[in-house]
């Protein structure tokens, strides 16, 4: 005679009803771990595919080249012979700065008087004074991006002048002056030449001949074929013509001034043509590490900070630009010239955390001035007087 089949409160015989009840309400809990496993691989499939779809774009950001209009989104509300009252965003953009419209340009005090949405500062004709009603934006370039309203308002005998580079024939803003040693100025990412010309003037007072160049897919220069910024990797080509030009005009040596993605082209230029004939650089919120930039983008997008290293692939896969080759703060130690750099602490844009730790690394050629509160590029409208001591004492001090 057979046992029948016994149970426990543990484990109930499955021939009982008790039995089948039981295996029928343990079915789901063992599909479970199948379910969430195909959960989590459906949430990293999305994490992934975001990550790649952000560098991606973030790849798109840097490379392609705005041609969009100027955008003017102040309104004047009202102009004396002395203030003005604007409504709009960055109306309030801090420090001493530029107001721009369509044929004009004038220049705001740093003193701002808010009431509701409106903003009244203080107004100086620079050279031209705007009309009430008229649409308008902030320029943090606080000089006109017109040479010829330039070298009104500065006084300085400033022309242009063309350079044979690698892809033809390249403007730039040349100030002459009676010294061997030149200061060749590199604007940023999507700037002008004019973004040189507040630190132009203090420079002029040392005599230094000057050139505020372009380089290629500026509206006024070039274009590479591909339609694409470089970062620095090709610009700095079109640097490396300046340098040779003005060797051919007399220059005994060099100083490279870059401005936020002039600071990479300056970069990389020492990389690849060495700091032989540079006096010395002087960097103002400089890109140093495009790591350093897409994390920080990445940052505040609340994405992975894996998306910058997606992105800075997705660079290297289309372009064969080496981001990382070009990392100053990763390669400080290939730094063999005296560096005055700015860089305020409030920057949006371009980390000051990299700036710091370029200058922790190189405290024996580095000159750091990190304003506090300050944004992008925006050290010398904080406080001219202190931008321009700081650059007339770092080339006093250049052998």
């Amino acid at each position: 005679m057979t046992a029948d089949k016994t149970s426990t409160p543990d484990h109930p015989s499955t021939g009982s009803p008790a039995g089948e009840l039981l295996s029928a309400a343990a079915e789901p809990a063992r599909k479970w771990p199948k379910r969430a496993a195909i959960a989590s691989a459906t949430v990293v499939v999305v994490v992934v595919a975001t990550t790649a779809a952000g560098g991606w774009y973030y790849a798109d950001e840097l490379l392609l080249v705005d041609k969009s209009p100027t955008e003017y989104g102040i309104e004047v509300l009202d102009v004396t012979d002395t203030s003005i009252v604007l409504t709009g965003e960055d109306a309030d953009q801090p420090g001493l700065t530029g107001l721009e419209w369509e044929g004009g340009y004038a220049r705001l005090g740093p003193d701002i008087e808010r009431s509701g949405d409106t903003i009244t500062r203080t107004l100086t004709p620079y050279p031209d004074m705007p009309e009430r009603s008229g649409m308008a934006r902030t320029s943090f370039y606080a000089y006109p991006l017109e040479l010829a309203s330039f070298r009104k308002v500065s006084e300085l005998d400033a022309d242009e002048i063309t350079y044979d580079g690698p892809l033809g024939a390249y403007p730039a803003t040349y100030v002459p002056g009676e010294q061997s040693r030149w200061v060749i100025h590199v604007h940023g990412r999507g700037a002008t030449r004019a973004e040189a010309y507040r630190l132009i003037p203090t420079i002029y007072q040392r005599g230094y001949p000057q050139l505020a160049i372009s380089y290629r897919n500026d509206d006024d220069a070039p274009q590479d074929p591909d339609g694409e910024y470089g970062l620095g990797w090709t610009e700095s080509e079109d640097l490396a013509a300046a340098v040779e030009y003005a060797r051919s005009q007399g220059a005994g040596d060099v100083v490279l001034v870059g401005y936020s993605m002039g600071g990479a082209v300056v970069g990389n230029y020492l990389r690849v043509h060495g700091s032989d004939g540079v006096a010395g650089v002087i960097y103002d919120s400089p890109v140093l590490s495009w790591g350093d930039v897409l994390a920080f983008e990445s940052g505040n997008r609340n994405l992975p900070a894996v998306a910058g290293t997606v992105a800075s692939a997705v660079v290297r896969m289309r372009t064969g630009i080496n981001l990382g080759e070009m990392d100053q703060v990763k390669h400080a130690d290939r730094l063999d010239v005296p560096v005055l750099l700015f860089h305020g602490s409030a920057d949006p844009t371009v980390p000051v955390a990299s700036s710091d730790a370029f200058a922790e690394a190189r405290p024996d050629l580095v000159t750091y001035v990190r304003p506090d509160g300050v944004g992008h590029v925006q050290s010398w409208n904080a406080n001219p007087t202190a931008y321009e001591a700081a650059t007339t004492s770092f080339l006093n001090a250049l052998a």
